[in-house]
């Protein structure tokens, strides 16, 4: 009869334990990158990108402005796949221009910034400096500031509204870019 209750014990505790495990797990972080990125052949531009430390993360920042703009703040549950400046680097690219550069760019803001509890956009900052293909005569610098209103104020709607501002920043640093190749 012991041995009975023992065997009706473990597997009353067996039960339990693999009930806890069926279905979704609601704390398990949801990783996302910045999207599709096609291959480019024939590249003219190597782009190197470095930020600060504290973007060297796989936390999604947002800040509530309208409450306490110095206070950072991060989805618990929403992850980047791997350091934003990593995966930035790797889903810029720009299209091949008449002369080899290097662009160098310093990313120093990338986050959501929430006006209200409904109203959010996401914001980055580069700072970018082009060097000629020996990469030691600088050829020009720019900053580029970018805010791209978000069509949710949440982690989705984060992650696409900075899909559309790498988009954006990208077509601006080829047009500059393309200034510049057209100098003598």
């Amino acid at each position: 009869m012991k041995y009975y209750v023992r065997y009706l014990l473990v597997i009353s505790l067996s039960v339990s334990i693999s009930a806890c495990s069926i279905g979704s797990k609601p704390g398990l972080p949801i990783n996302h990158d910045l999207g599709f990125i096609t291959e480019q052949t024939a590249d003219s531009v190597t782009i190197m990108l470095d930020a600060p430390v504290w973007l060297w993360d796989d936390r999604i920042r947002y800040r509530l402005l309208y409450d306490d703009a110095t206070v950072i703040r991060y989805y618990n549950r929403d992850r980047w796949e791997a350091p934003l400046p990593a995966l930035l680097e790797r889903r810029l690219t720009i299209a091949g221009l008449r002369q080899p550069i290097h662009l160098q760019l310093q990313l120093t803001q990338f986050e959501q910034q929430f006006e209200t509890a409904d109203s959010a956009n996401v914001v980055m900052t580069l700072k970018a400096s082009t060097y000629a293909d020996n990469g030691i005569r600088l050829l020009g610098k720019r900053t580029f500031n970018l805010l791209q209103k978000t069509v949710s104020p949440d982690a989705a709607g984060a992650i696409t509204g900075f899909i559309a501002l790498i988009e954006q920043a990208q077509t601006e640093i080829q047009s500059w870019l393309e200034t510049m190749s057209d100098e003598p």
